[in-house]
């Protein structure tokens, strides 16, 4: 007889329902929550045949936007309703835009930390209805992943779109096109999926080696659910081009430190190379310093490692304690990150440690060998 599993999908809106541009059309088709879970009913009778287990579906709206429109408060929604609904359900399913996918899973990494079930993020990039939609793959392969039941199940938070499974703090997206949007950033990439789910078996094993925390197993029950999702919003996020004006950077600063309400917490720079930021620009950073402002400095290179090794500008900020080198994390991790890390309250003196501690994959500090 087959094991019956109860899976809730939270919906948040994005392409996958049709939350695209209108093409001219005077009433695009919106799909809604119960219609994606009526997609998969008919997969029942494959998995109870091929794995020995049927599924029961509900559905939770959290959102109804373009993904450009999720912020923070719908991170935490998610996280509050899993944790609500920890109890009732084996596993959870979040459909989600492409656009800020990547962000959302991260966030819920940080979140929800000692996960003893499966959080599956998945959309697509044509919305279901359409011609050669791949919202019915997707939200399938979501399906078969948060059901695996080979190598004890797969926990924590994944993203399953086109042929990838990823884990939750290496995801990015890299095309508005291909159907195959995103891909595992650096050392994130748990299998492929495709006619057979085939695992990476060591990186499994190494992302559910994060799941339980020092001093806290993974989570059977809610009680016992690591929750922390609150995230600061008092971010920047600035991007360097050769010549960019001290000055004009200087007075954004200085505004956004002394002369608001709620003044500025953090700051993620986008340099060249290595983490290398015009030494033009380091007074700025002397500037945040002084004022006890994280500065986490990240690269341009898309395969880039932002380690303040390679070159003098890199190596001064490390010397002057100016920025906290970003390494091989991702964008969306880096923010994500410092944004929980900073509602969280962390001292500016243990916020290099806390970011360089590898919580969920998403960061990978290599030795000095030099």
């Amino acid at each position: 007889m087959a094991q019956t599993k109860k899976l809730l999908i939270l919906t948040t809106g994005g392409t996958i329902v049709g939350n695209v541009a209108s093409k001219g059309s005077d009433d695009p088709r919106h799909t809604d929550q119960d219609e994606l879970a009526a997609i998969l009913k008919p997969t029942s009778a494959t998995l109870s045949g091929m794995w020995g287990v049927s599924f029961e579906l509900s559905t939770y709206q959290i959102a109804d936007v373009d993904s450009s429109d999720i912020t923070p408060q719908h991170w935490t929604e998610l996280a509050d309703r899993i944790l609500a609904e920890y109890d009732h359900y084996d596993g959870f399913i979040v459909t989600h835009g492409t656009n800020t996918m990547g962000y959302t899973c991260a966030a819920l990494s940080f979140a929800l930390d000692n996960l003893n079930k499966p959080v599956v993020v998945t959309g697509s990039q044509i919305p279901y209805g359409e011609m050669a939609s791949d919202a019915q793959m997707n939200l399938e392969n979501a399906l078969r992943v948060a059901l695996y039941p080979y190598d004890g199940g797969i926990r924590g938070v994944v993203c399953v779109f086109g042929s990838h499974i990823i884990t939750g703090t290496r995801v990015k997206k890299e095309t508005e096109f291909d159907l195959d949007a995103f891909t595992s950033f650096s050392r994130g990439e748990l299998g492929r999926i495709g006619r057979i789910v085939a695992m990476q078996p060591e990186n499994l094993l190494k992302h559910h080696s994060y799941l339980p925390r020092t001093g806290v197993d993974t989570a059977l029950l809610a009680a016992d659910l690591a929750v922390e999702s609150s995230f600061a919003t008092r971010i920047l996020s600035f991007t360097e081009f050769p010549g960019l004006s001290l000055e004009l950077f200087q007075s954004v600063l200085k505004h956004a430190v002394e002369e608001q309400s709620e003044p500025l917490q953090g700051l993620v720079f986008r340099a060249f190379g290595a983490g290398d930021v015009s030494t033009n620009l380091h007074p700025c950073f002397e500037y945040l310093r002084d004022h006890e402002i994280p500065v986490v400095v990240t690269t341009q290179a898309p395969r880039g490692n932002a380690n303040f090794r390679v070159n003098v500008p890199g190596e001064t900020l490390a010397k002057e304690n100016l920025a906290i080198p970003a390494h091989d994390m991702s964008i969306e991790s880096i923010t994500t990150k410092l944004s929980w890390l900073l509602a969280k309250a962390t001292p500016y003196s243990n916020m290099k440690a806390a970011m360089f501690e590898d919580r969920h994959g998403e960061i990978y500090v290599s030795p000095d060998r030099r």
